[in-house]
């Protein structure tokens, strides 16, 4: 049997998505890091994007983003104390340290940053860490 992969904690600071919820959390089911620019390796933090943001302007945009809703995390989060919303991360930034093979974050915890953000390029994994040459 493999091992288990546990998905790092997500701290979001996008507070114009529509998963971001009140104390930082996000309550999508997953979200997808990404290089900005599809044709260029990440370099440094403003190069990286959470590909699952939806901007939060009213009902309608709310029910676009139901698909990637975190609905067993959400109610857990309402019913027992000290229950955190955790998303699945999938990464796709294989020059970041914390990128292994099979779209796998293995840091202990992530920060997606992006207050006020109007797009899924005006956010950030503030986590990135350049991978270093062996």
């Amino acid at each position: 049997m493999g091992a288990l992969t546990v998905s790092p904690r997500v701290v979001c600071y996008v507070n114009t998505c529509t998963h971001f919820v009140a104390g930082n959390l996000c309550g999508a089911r997953n979200i997808d890091i990404m290089h900005e620019n599809e044709t260029q390796m990440s370099q440094m933090v403003d190069q990286t994007m959470c590909k699952s943001f939806h901007e939060s302007n009213g009902v309608t945009s709310y029910l676009g983003s139901m698909d990637n809703t975190n609905w067993v995390g959400s109610a857990l989060e309402m019913t027992l104390p000290g229950h955190h919303l955790d998303p699945s991360v999938s990464c796709t930034v294989a020059s970041c340290n914390y990128w292994r093979e099979g779209r796998v974050c293995v840091a202990n915890a992530i920060e997606v940053t992006g207050v006020q953000a109007n797009e899924c390029q005006d956010t950030n994994c503030k986590t990135f860490e350049p991978r270093k040459e062996a």
